[in-house]
């Protein structure tokens, strides 16, 4: 339930509109489906689909790091929910761990479009982004830059960096200060933890790599990432949407 008598009001101006017309536009099943939304006077009462199992960020907290194997399946699951984004000429813009949900029977899904926006304008140019939006742990080097950026590749980014806390219960970049922050994105200064790297395998240390790449013009792209030699190494996730 949202109430836009006591919602910020650059929420209900800008966001509130931007996120009702991505639930009613989006469908995918890696995506929290609605079911429905209406409004009564000052009200937005919108029905989601139940998620059993709660967010990553919570799924961790509580159990530990994620198998590779288990972080294969939802890494895929969540890069097919960013790809069909792409593919519609949207950006999500706030990917982290609490925004993605785990189903009764441990599926991934993508939550929370109040940041997502077209990547393209009303004669089917490619746009940049100038807010600055998700959360700081999560945000791209390009953003922290300041500049006007394209939005798709930092969903690569961001989603980077849930891999890595899947698999490593940790952060990759910690500092709180923007500009260290960004000299650290830019460095390439984070770590495998020392307690979970000798499990993981070099497909797949090479695959955050290549998502965390400072540069968004060499971070691999999200049809590449679902196409890669660490996602194919279960054969089951080849060239299918895999729903356990």
């Amino acid at each position: 339930v949202i109430d836009t008598n006591t919602a910020p009001k650059d929420f209900v101006k800008k966001f509130l509109p931007r996120e009702l017309d991505m639930l009613i536009k989006l469908n995918h099943p890696h995506l929290v489906h609605t079911h429905s939304i209406f409004q009564r006077r000052y009200k937005y009462f919108i029905f989601m689909r139940y998620m059993e199992n709660g967010d990553l960020l919570e799924h961790i907290l509580q159990k530990g790091a994620v198998q590779e194997d288990q972080a294969r399946i939802w890494t895929r699951q969540l890069a097919l929910a960013v790809q069909y984004m792409h593919e519609l000429e949207i950006a999500h813009r706030d990917i982290k761990c609490e925004n993605v949900l785990l189903t009764a029977n441990q599926n991934a899904k993508l939550s929370d479009f109040g940041f997502a926006r077209s990547c393209i304008d009303n004669k089917f140019r490619d746009i940049h982004s100038e807010t600055f939006c998700g959360s700081l742990s999560y945000t791209a080097p390009e953003i922290l830059q300041g500049s006007p950026y394209f939005p798709k590749p930092t969903d690569v980014w961001s989603l980077g960096v849930v891999v890595y806390v899947m698999l490593n219960r940790a952060m990759p970049f910690e500092d709180k200060h923007i500009k260290q922050l960004y000299q650290a994105q830019i460095n390439k200064s984070w770590k495998w933890r020392s307690r979970y790297v000798d499990s993981l395998s070099e497909n797949c240390k090479r695959m955050i790599t290549l998502m965390l790449e400072p540069n968004y013009e060499k971070r691999i792209k999200i049809d590449r990432l679902i196409n890669s030699e660490w996602i194919s190494m279960d054969s089951r996730l080849i060239g299918k949407i895999l729903v356990l």
